[in-house]
C-alpha cells in the first residue's frame, strides 16, 4: 500500500489522503493445483484487505477525507475485500457504484451486465466474464464530494498495454 497525501497548493493543508493498492493477483500459472494456489491467493487478498483496514482506521478520523483505491483482484461484493469495503468504522461509498462510461464497449457475448466493470476475462470455450476489480472507495466526508465517476473503456480486448480499463472520480475539493 502507498499512503499519499495531497496538499492544498497555498498553505500546507491536507485535502485528502490517498491510500493505493494492487492486491494479491488471481492468475494462476498453467501446471499448478488450481484449487490449493485459488485458496492461497484468497487468503492473501483478506489478509491484505484486514492490513489496509486497520491502518485506514489507525491514521482516519470521522471526519477525514480519504480515498482507498486500486487494483483489489476481487469484485467488490467479494468476501475477501469484506474486512476492508464493509467495516463498520471506515464506512467507505464505492465511488464507482454510479459510472458511466466514456464509450460504450466493444460488443461482446454476452454483453457485458453492467457499466461497472474494469476487467474482462474470456476462458477458452466459456463466455467472458466482467469484474469490477479495479476501485474507488471514498470516506463519508469525500463521497458528499464526488460529482462523478467514469471508466475508460479500450478500444480492443486486449493487447491495449494493459487487461484492465481505467476508472477515475470527480471532486469537489
Amino acid at each position: 500500500m502507498l499512503e499519499v497525501e495531497i496538499l492544498n497548493p497555498g498553505p500546507t493543508r491536507r485535502l485528502l489522503t490517498l491510500y493505493n493498492n494492487h492486491f494479491k493477483s488471481r492468475y494462476v500459472p498453467p501446471g499448478i493445483d488450481t484449487v490449493v494456489e485459488t485458496r492461497r491467493a484468497d487468503t492473501k487478498r483478506r489478509r491484505q484487505a484486514e492490513t489496509v483496514a486497520r491502518i485506514i482506521s489507525a491514521r482516519m478520523r470521522p471526519s477525514s477525507r480519504c480515498v482507498m483505491l486500486g487494483d483489489l483482484n476481487d469484485p467488490p461484493e467479494s468476501s475477501c475485500l469484506a474486512p476492508l469495503v464493509t467495516a463498520p468504522n471506515l464506512g467507505l461509498v464505492n465511488g464507482l457504484s454510479n459510472t458511466e462510461e466514456t464509450r460504450k464497449a466493444r460488443p461482446d457475448t454476452p454483453p457485458p451486465p453492467s457499466p461497472a466493470w474494469t476487467r474482462r476475462y474470456k476462458p477458452v470455450g466459456r463466455p467472458a466474464q466482467y469484474h469490477l476489480f479495479d476501485q474507488i472507495w471514498l470516506s463519508p466526508a469525500l463521497a458528499q464530494r464526488q460529482t462523478g465517476a467514469w471508466i475508460d473503456r479500450r478500444t480492443k480486448h486486449s493487447g491495449d498495454g494493459s487487461d484492465h480499463d481505467p476508472a477515475w472520480v470527480r471532486l469537489r475539493l
